[in-house]
């Protein structure tokens, strides 16, 4: 008798505007998984009190298991996704794939940071976020953005030196553009068919979504915001659970 396939249960820590995060996020979207989120406090990063000796995000537990970094937690969900999980791990294995989800990770992701706190007002507005998080208090809610805030911004400067951005608006469109030529008609990378590329790229872009610089990139090349939109639909809506749902001004699921 044929067993009916149930996903795996999966809690994500996570800061709603983590670029790795929302990548993951994307991808539970695309295959139908429920999921839960638990928002780390980006200063004390108390809910990650549980994980010995690393404490960056997103942090995956999957069916209680931990795991660390988005290409992980991509692999593991990939290996628990039903009838779909031969072709995700073929589709990881591929050297295209590999070579774009590389590329997502080391060069797409390290320009977003920069291109949403490239002022000290810029900072100040990608971190009002944490005024939308039902699980911190008043107080806080205030420490966060202050204090994050002014981290994100002396950190600007820190990534640029790091991967040798000299002009993070130049660098990241010059990204899109390589993308949007490589999707040539599409709609999407391989044709009709919505592949794992795409979803990362776009999981990696939606985190600055409700920002100024997201609203840039979509009137800078309206071709990418077609095919950001086509991904957005083929996707479909957000598998959070939530017990009670939130509207959101900043991130993947922003009211725009």
């Amino acid at each position: 008798r044929c067993q009916s396939y149930v996903a795996p249960s999966v809690q994500l820590y996570q800061y709603e505007i983590c670029p790795f995060c929302c990548k993951v996020k994307a991808f539970l979207d695309w295959q139908k998984m429920p999921y839960r989120t638990v928002e780390v406090n980006p200063l004390s990063k108390k809910e990650l009190k549980f994980s010995e000796g690393y404490k960056k995000v997103p942090v995956a537990l999957i069916e209680g298991q931990q795991v660390n970094d988005s290409t992980d937690i991509l692999a593991s969900l990939a290996a628990q996704s039903g009838q779909a999980g031969p072709a995700l791990r073929a589709a990881m294995a591929e050297p295209e794939t590999c070579r774009w989800l590389q590329w997502v990770d080391k060069e797409l992701a390290v320009l977003i940071f920069p291109n949403a706190t490239r002022t000290l007002g810029d900072s100040w507005e990608a971190f009002k976020y944490v005024r939308e998080v039902p699980t911190f208090d008043v107080g806080t809610k205030m420490v966060s953005h202050a204090g994050g805030s002014v981290a994100m911004w002396i950190a600007h400067s820190k990534l640029k030196k790091k991967y040798n951005i000299s002009d993070e608006k130049k660098q990241l469109m010059e990204a899109i553009q390589l993308w949007v030529d490589a999707v040539g008609d599409g709609p999407f990378l391989k044709g009709q068919a919505l592949s794992l590329a795409d979803v990362a790229v776009y999981g990696v872009v939606s985190s600055i979504r409700g920002l100024e610089a997201y609203t840039d990139l979509m009137a800078a090349s309206p071709a990418f915001a077609r095919w950001n939109d086509a991904v957005m639909q083929a996707i479909g809506p957000s598998m959070r659970v939530e017990d009670t749902p939130l509207v959101r001004h900043f991130g993947p699921t922003a009211v725009l």
